[in-house]
């Protein structure tokens, strides 16, 4: 320590009165099976000071010359590794730094992309704004509406809400984007929504990839969000939060609990070193009010119960197992209610469901091997209240729900890949080849009640009956292989090449796919960066493709039938002669990045996307005969201009700032929109137009500031165009193009969370308050659109602006505590 703290001195004094020449920092880095490694990321970087970045050549030995004296840390960073900072490497003139570090297996399998690895020979790395990522900090502090980490998408510029509530990204369908937790896809292959929740406490990192471009990214032609789990760690670490529940204030007086939503997560060593246990659990309970019901109740509730475990065992210092399971069973009473229904036309919602997955790493040679088995299996229920017949009136549903589904869905992933990099005379290479295969499956029943559509007077204008089996089921089998190369040709210029294949037995289908990115400093000192890509990207199918022809006939008497008779006309679902194809997109993007000043980044980029041969259904009447027609003929666009200000003055400080131009078109009769678990009553012949999510501006805002005495002040503004919708007239048929009726007005959200952290006998508290919607904003989630209502033309349902406290505790020791 004396030695140490001398030559601390020496080089401070030097440095001062200028008389001793630059150092040198060198070493060489090698992974668990004592291989070296070419390719890494180090990062040399003085606090306060500029950075200096490179990759390790061949041999795994980096050096950075030219260093002035001083005291600085190193980061390496790698894909399928831990990133590793080395603190206080200590620079003097007189001799050589050496730094040699063995690397460690990081805990799941991560994606290889291209954002974020081009360094630069000089100055700060090439990255001025990096991925998209929230991490746990403030996925925890941030004003989230329900404390879901779903909540946290829309805090990035390109991720909206749609009218339904599901997530589109960067103008997609919601259907055509999955969801990872720590590498598996836990989507729902029936519906395409996320069909899991955990305990936001287990949450480590949400990332949202918004062209896939990594060739191990298959089945999805839009956007992959990854959720990265919490691990433990060799001291034991306890968080509770959220332990204060939210007081239900009506007609000014309490009136029970809005919601209540307490979490636990315990994290530590069961032998250290080794083994790891990693637990989260939350219960939720969410009063949501409706506002401007006509009549009957006007909340939905909510509750459910989520629970996460995870193990880690380092078996040996060159292979790495990790075992999760979680499990998450909930029910919604009156799910879908809003102002255009009443509590009786709305179903009871109940769902069960677990997720279980083991991942091993290993290091063979110079070999990352990585291998993952998940099983998931998936219920819902969703039933009317009655066995009457629903009645669509103007002013919307009412007396009874329409559609009753029972469903059970299981998927089976088993994937694996290897990843080595090795240097030649062209550059650095990353290379990853790997594959699986995919069985999902489902069975149930899909079974429709009685729908009256009535009008202004309440005169019978048409009425639609269901005949037939209500059992559905159906299966896929999906098998891919794909490889890629992230080459970093010089210290400035990084490609990434990738070649994938699927087949899919459903459709009896398979593609060859390319892919190609690349990321390029435009600029000595990597101030400027260039990014872009383009691609093939192919979708996954939903079951109910492989269902389609099992629904029930649908008998509609009077409505749609376009004369004065009334005649019966009966529905058949049926599939195109020629088949179904797997819906594809061709995608593209450019992007520039340019830190403006110290702790000040823009980013502007555009991103263009189309889609071809999405499956679609045709409403086709001959005679007396009618057909439902699914096809793959269907088509869609998305065109998205964003500009990014990131204002980061040091991790506990940051604003950003970003605007969104945006396009979204497309077949309106898509068949994950018809066909998702709130049904819609009327089928109508399909239209090219608005997609229901398009959103042509938007202006978010959020961030994070510390201030004295451990305050943190988290604020989230949004400002962006209302949703399209359509006009009927009394007759329930489109008045002009549909979704082009007109918009909702503008949406003006304000949201602020301030917390308070203090220190009591061991235990970190943190006390705050939570404002949503500050100014109780007019944002309006319905209209009346049909022409025979009296309130024609109104909108309805806005949320007043909601107040609540939070309270968190954490205590962190060691086992021998």
């Amino acid at each position: 320590m004396a030695a140490r703290m001398s030559i601390l001195l020496a080089a401070v004094a030097a440095r001062l009165a200028g008389a001793l020449d630059s150092g040198s920092v060198s070493g060489r880095i090698t992974n668990p099976a004592q291989e070296t490694v070419a390719g890494v990321s180090v990062t040399l970087a003085e606090n306060g000071g500029p950075a200096l970045s490179q990759v390790s050549n061949a041999e795994g030995e980096f050096r950075f010359a030219d260093v002035p004296p001083g005291t600085y840390r190193l980061l390496f960073t790698f894909p399928g590794y831990e990133d590793l900072t080395v603190q206080d490497v200590i620079v003097t003139g007189e001799v050589e730094s050496r730094v040699d570090v063995s690397l460690s297996l990081s805990r799941f399998m991560e994606s290889v992309m291209v954002r974020g690895v081009v360094p630069v020979e000089e100055g700060v790395p090439a990255e001025p704004n990096p991925a998209v990522e929230i991490e746990t900090a403030r996925l925890d502090l941030l004003p989230l509406s329900t404390d879901r980490f779903h909540d946290a998408f829309p805090l990035l510029p390109g991720v909206v809400r749609d009218p339904e509530g599901r997530i589109s990204f960067s103008g997609a369908r919601p259907t055509q984007s999955i969801l990872l937790v720590n590498g598996a896809n836990v989507t729902d292959p029936v519906t395409g929504d996320f069909a899991v929740d955990l305990p936001l406490r287990a949450v480590e990192t949400v990332k949202v990839t918004e062209i896939p471009y990594s060739a191990e990214f298959g089945r999805v032609t839009a956007a992959v969000a990854e959720v990265n789990t919490r691990a433990g760690t060799d001291e034991w670490h306890l968080d509770i939060g959220d332990i204060l529940p939210k007081i239900n204030f009506r007609d000014g007086k309490i009136q029970g609990i809005r919601a209540f939503v307490p979490q636990i997560a315990v994290r530590g060593p069961i032998e250290k070193g080794k083994l790891w246990l990693a637990q989260s659990l939350a219960y939720r309970f969410v009063r949501s009010r409706v506002y401007d019901v006509e009549s009957g109740g006007d909340e939905s509730v909510l509750e459910s119960y989520d629970s996460f475990t995870q193990l880690d065992w380092r078996v040996a210092e060159n292979h790495h197992v990790t075992t999760t399971f979680s499990y998450f069973p909930g029910e919604t009473d009156n799910l879908g209610l809003n102002a255009l229904s009443t509590e009786a036309s709305t179903p009871e919602f109940h769902s069960n469901g677990w997720n279980a997955a083991v991942s091993t790493r290993s290091t063979v040679g110079k070999n990352l091997v990585e291998i993952l088995a998940a099983g998931k299996e998936y219920s819902l229920s969703l039933r009317p209240k009655g066995e009457g017949a629903s009645v669509l009136t103007p002013d919307g549903l009412r007396q009874n729900y329409f559609n009753n589904v029972e469903r059970d869905t299981s998927r089976f992933d088993l994937i694996g890949s290897v990843t080595r990099s090795y240097s030649d005379l062209f550059g650095s290479h990353l290379l990853k080849g790997g594959g699986g295969i995919v069985h999902t499956s489902f069975d149930g029943i899909d079974r429709s009640l009685p729908l009256d559509v009535v009008g202004t007077d309440a005169a019978l204008v048409g009425r639609v009956r269901f005949l037939g089996d209500p059992s559905v089921e159906g299966s896929d089998l999906v098998a891919s292989a794909y490889l890629q190369d992230l080459w970093r040709l010089n210290h400035r210029l990084g490609v990434e090449l990738g070649i994938r294949y699927d087949y899919d037995d459903l459709l009896s289908d398979s593609r060859i796919v390319p892919r190609f990115a690349f990321a390029a400093a435009l600029d000595r000192d990597g101030r400027t960066i260039l990014r872009g890509g383009a691609g093939v990207f192919y979708d996954h199918v939903s079951l109910h493709a492989d269902a389609f022809e099992q629904f029930q006939n649908r008998v509609e008497t009077g409505f749609g039938a376009g004369s004065g008779s009334d005649p019966t006309i009966v529905f058949q679902h049926r599939i195109a002669d020629e088949g179904l194809s797997s819906p594809r997109s061709v995608s593209w993007n450019l992007e520039l990045n340019r830190e403006l000043a110290k702790g000040l980044q823009l980013q502007v980029g555009y991103r263009h996307r189309e889609g071809a041969k999405e499956m679609v259904i045709d409403r086709i009447v001959e005679g007396n005969r009618g057909t439902y027609l699914l096809s793959s003929r269907g088509e869609s666009e998305s065109r998205e201009l964003e500009a990014t200000l990131r204002l980061s003055t040091r991790p506990d400080r940051e604003l950003f700032l970003a605007y969104t131009r945006s396009r979204s078109e497309g077949d309106l009769n898509d068949l994950g929109a018809l066909y998702q678990n709130l049904r819609y009553p009327l089928i109508y012949a399909n239209e090219r137009s608005r997609l229901g999510h398009d959103v042509p501006h938007r202006f978010l805002l959020w961030g994070t500031w510390r201030l004295p005495r451990d305050i943190e002040v988290r604020p989230s503004f949004e400002w962006r165009s209302g949703f399209p919708y359509t006009v009927y007239d009394r007759g329930f048929a489109p008045e002009g193009e549909r979704n082009r009726g007109g918009r909702f007005p503008r949406f003006f959200s304000f949201d602020i969370r301030v917390t308070r952290g203090v220190r009591v006998k061991g235990r970190d508290i943190r006390l705050g308050l939570q404002l949503n919607n500050i100014g109780s904003h007019f944002n309006p989630r319905d209209v009346v659109s049909n022409e025979g209502s009296a309130r024609f033309g109104q909108y309805l349902n806005s949320v007043d602006m909601g107040i609540s406290l939070r309270l968190t505790l954490s205590r962190v020791w060691s086992k021998e505590e």
